[in-house]
Order: C-alpha cells, then sequence, then structure tokens
C-alpha cells in the first residue's frame, strides 16, 4: 500500500517537473517568433512530447520506440530550422524521453545522433559556438544524463522488489519445510512407540502364550495324578506355581520396557535434538540435568521437544548466538525446562511475541504448563517452560 503509494507520488511529481522543464523550453520565446498555426503546431508537438512521457509504463519494443523518436525528433529539428535557434529547445525534451524510454543499447547512439545535429544546425544558423551551442549542449547532456540515471534507478528499484519478492516466497516454502520437518520428527517419535509397544506385545503374546499352555497342560495331567497320589499332585502344583510367577515376571517386566523406554521418551530425544543442532551448525549445545532419569509421557515429551526445537531454531536466526545452554530439572511438584543463548539484544523495550513464542504458548497450555520469557543481562535470551509433575508421571509404571 505505501509502496504503491511513494510509486504515484514520485510519477506524479516528475510529470510536473517534465511539464515545468517544457514550458520553460517553448514559451519564453513562442509568442514573439510563431505565427497563430506556428504556434497551433509547436503545441500539438508538445502535447506529443507530454504523451511519451506520460505513457513512459507502457513498454513498447526499443525499435518501434526508436522510429516515434526518430519521427518526433525529425519534426522538432524542422520546426527549429524553420523558426530559428528559438525552435531547437524542444530536443532537450527528447534527450529526457530518450533517457527515459529506450534502452541503454540504442539510448546513448540516438541522443547523441540528436544533440550532434542539433548543435551543427544551430552553428550553421547563428554561425557562433558559444551562443546557442554551449547552453543548449550543457542543458542536453545534463536533462539526458538526469533521465537515464532515474531510469536506472528505477531499475534497480524494481529488481531488488522482484528480489524481495522471491525471497519472501522463499522463506515462506522455507518455514512450510521447517513445519513439515517438524511434523515428521514428532511422528517419528509416535511410529517408535508404535513399532516397540508392538514388539512388546508380540514378546507378550509369546512368553504368555507359552506359559499358559503349560499350565493347561499341567491342569490336565493333575487330575490324573491326584488318583495316583498327594506327592505327584504336590509336585505339578509346584511346577504350576513356578510357571505362573514366571509369567508374572515376564509381563512385569514387559510392561515396565513398554513405560520407561528412554529410546523413544524421557531426556533422549532432546539430548539427540542438541547433538545434532551442533554437529550441523556452529551453535555449542550444553544439556544439564539435575536428575539421572527424569519420566516424561509421550504427549510432554513432544510438548519439550517442539519447544527446545522452537528455541533452537530462534536462536539460530535472530540472536546471532554461539552458545545455548538447556537444562531440564525437578522443582517441587513440576518439571522445569529452561533454555538460555548468548546472543545480542536488539530490543531494550521487552520482547514481542511472534509465531515462534506464540506456538510454544498454546502447546505449553495444553498439558496445563506455563511459559515464561526474557532478556538476559548483558547478553541472552531466556525461555522457560514449567509442567506439573503429575503430567510427566507415566502410567503403567509398576
Amino acid at each position: 500500500m505505501i509502496d504503491n503509494i511513494t510509486k504515484a507520488l514520485r510519477k506524479r511529481l516528475l510529470l510536473v517537473w517534465f511539464l515545468a522543464l517544457s514550458l520553460l523550453t517553448w514559451l519564453p520565446n513562442s509568442y514573439n517568433h510563431e505565427s497563430p498555426i506556428q504556434f497551433v503546431f509547436s503545441v500539438l508537438l508538445f502535447c506529443g512530447y507530454l504523451i511519451l512521457f506520460w505513457t513512459s509504463s507502457i513498454q513498447l519494443p526499443s525499435i518501434k520506440m526508436t522510429v516515434i523518436l526518430l519521427l518526433v525528433g525529425g519534426v522538432t529539428l524542422f520546426k527549429g530550422i524553420y523558426l530559428g535557434p528559438e525552435g531547437f529547445g524542444m530536443i532537450i525534451l527528447l534527450g529526457i524521453i530518450i533517457g527515459l524510454r529506450i534502452d541503454k543499447k540504442y539510448s546513448l547512439p540516438l541522443a547523441t545522433f540528436f544533440g550532434v545535429v542539433t548543435c551543427v544546425l544551430l552553428i550553421w544558423i547563428t554561425h557562433s559556438y558559444t551562443t546557442h551551442v554551449a547552453p543548449f549542449l550543457l542543458s542536453f547532456i545534463g536533462c539526458y544524463l538526469g533521465a537515464r540515471g532515474y531510469r536506472s534507478h528505477h531499475e534497480a528499484y524494481q529488481l531488488n522488489q522482484q528480489h524481495l519478492k522471491e525471497l519472501q516466497i522463499a522463506h515462506t516454502k522455507l518455514q512450510d519445510a521447517h513445519n513439515e520437518l517438524q511434523e515428521m520428527t514428532v511422528n517419528t517419535l509416535q511410529v517408535a512407540v508404535l513399532e516397540e509397544r508392538n514388539r512388546i506385545a508380540r514378546d507378550i503374546h509369546d512368553s504368555l502364550g507359552h506359559s499358559l499352555t503349560s499350565l493347561i497342560v499341567q491342569l490336565h495331567a493333575l487330575t490324573y495324578m491326584l488318583k495316583s497320589g498327594p506327592n505327584d499332585a504336590q509336585t505339578a502344583v509346584n511346577n504350576m506355581l513356578d510357571v505362573a510367577k514366571q509369567s508374572l515376571e515376564d509381563i512385569r517386566g514387559s510392561v515396565h520396557t513398554l513405560a520407561v523406554d528412554k529410546r523413544t521418551f524421557g531426556l533422549t530425544p532432546l539430548q539427540a535434538l542438541l547433538s545434532q543442532t551442533e554437529k550441523n551448525t556452529d551453535l555449542s549445545c550444553t544439556f544439564v540435568t539435575n536428575e539421572e532419569e527424569i519420566d516424561l509421557t509421550n504427549e510432554v515429551t513432544i510438548v519439550f521437544y517442539r519447544i527446545l526445537q522452537e528455541a533452537i531454531t530462534n536462536t539460530l536466526r535472530h540472536s546471532n548466538a554461539t552458545a545455548i545452554w538447556v537444562e531440564i530439572s525437578k522443582i517441587a511438584d513440576s518439571i522445569v525446562l529452561s533454555i538460555h543463548d548468548n546472543g545480542q539484544n536488539r530490543s531494550q523495550e521487552g520482547v514481542e511475541p511472534g509465531f515462534g513464542l506464540s506456538g510454544m504458548r498454546e502447546r505449553i497450555t495444553k498439558v496445563n504448563g506455563t511459559l515464561k520469557y526474557q532478556m538476559r543481562e548483558p547478553f541472552g535470551f531466556e525461555i522457560t517452560a514449567t509442567i506439573p509433575y503429575h503430567h510427566s508421571s507415566l502410567e503403567g509404571n509398576t
């Protein structure tokens, strides 16, 4: 919006400047030397220049535009030959149009052609090198170079805008790819959980199925042993008790493994993320905890993982930090994830939450947690995520 307004104002100011210059090159002497018919002809020629200038945003092939300017320039030169030296003033306007409308390949030769021809005609008509030639030549060169510089500046501006648009598109694609990567990471954790549960389910099925089959066989045999005598029956009962106890131990071991598997939940994914970051970037990563083992549920692990991932992304993108510190600790009835870096503090007026911080707060709220962030003095940014501990106690622990 602002960019469009600026462009419109710039074009109108340029038109006012061109109109004023046009009047200065034509009107001062027109009333003294031109007949009414000649004056009307000059007005039409002036309008032609004005139209060429006003339609500068309409792109025509350079060859067509060159032909048009050759015709207009030829008419202007004829007017100068017919009316005298004062009639050549509009050639200065032609120099401006050439600088604005013609590509660099044709612009300089065309401007040089009209400048030289006009100077030759002025010398031929006035028989003087200084009275009219020098002022005209300086004005013509200055106006042409000014118009050429404006066009170069405008083209550079358009190119920068195009590059900016391409960068914005690329940034959007990278952001989408980053979000997809985060989703894939979470999905990978969930798939790993499902695979591990399937493995444990197979183990339970195999061991428990074998044990129950053995118990069934021995129970059938027990009916016959009771007829033989109590000693044989007692031996069979003891064997069945051993099988039942072993089955119970197998089930407990499998369920416990399912509950506290460190490969999919807990601190391991967070440590793996930091190791991967340190390997692929120049960021030094330090992980600290006051507990050897902290049991985290699937939900809490994913929340902490996503918060840490977003914090690392913000650190790499915005702070120019060289190191990041991550600490997980149990404090009273809560688990606290603390992240801080040694980056530069760009603003001293506080932090405006963007998409990243808002996303962190949304995730932590889903598990009844809290999120705090602040600038550190003299350097760095700190994020603290706190979750009630009962949300991280694992189900199924024995």
